[in-house]
């Protein structure tokens, strides 16, 4: 069985599109060809290699998560070329970090909203949830709170800020645990 797959944007600001997510989750652990036939996507033609980074392959076309434009890219373990996640990202530069910064809080917010409290360790100091203002901000940082979204699946929202020009933003799914038969 094939499964359509649909880019429909978000009714509203506040929610992912969680028809988008649920069609790329139930792929998670599948291979590479498996799951670009599931999606009915064609290499080089909806989706390519990210960056020249093996193992990641990003949609040609942005989608949405709670109403933000962003770059959707499916990940693969290089070992067994079994998928085991997927990611939103944007990137940021010409000394756009405060768009990036007000991104991460707004995800941040959503991702609370849709998962419950973080499940990252409190003690740690680099939680988008205890970032300080942006005028307070390091010229380089990197920042993250993680979510449990089902018992083998986890989000975790990433800011990176690289000098004070560049940064990126990363909403990644990935799996929690893995079968014992991953490598097989």
């Amino acid at each position: 069985m094939v499964i359509a797959f649909s880019s429909v944007a978000c009714n509203s600001q506040n929610k992912a599109n969680t028809k988008e997510i649920n069609e790329i989750k139930v792929n998670i652990g599948k291979s590479k060809d498996v799951v670009f036939k599931n999606l009915g996507l064609e290499e080089g033609k909806e989706i390519e290699q990210f960056n020249g980074k093996a193992g990641i392959y990003a949609f040609k076309k942005q989608h949405n998560l709670y109403g933000e434009p962003l770059t959707l890219a499916l990940t693969f373990d290089l070992n067994n070329d079994k998928m085991y996640g997927f990611m939103y990202v944007k990137g940021f530069t010409d000394h756009h970090n405060k768009d990036a910064y007000d991104l991460s809080k707004k995800l941040y917010t959503n991702l609370n909203k849709a998962f419950g409290e973080s499940t990252t360790n409190p003690g740690i100091s680099n939680r988008i949830s205890k970032i300080p203002s942006y005028e307070d901000l390091p010229k380089s940082a990197e920042y993250f709170d993680s979510w449990k979204v089902d018992d083998g699946l986890d989000v975790e929202l990433r800011l990176n800020i690289v000098g004070d020009q560049n940064s990126n933003i990363s909403v990644t799914y990935k799996v929690n645990t893995s079968p014992e038969d991953w490598n097989k």
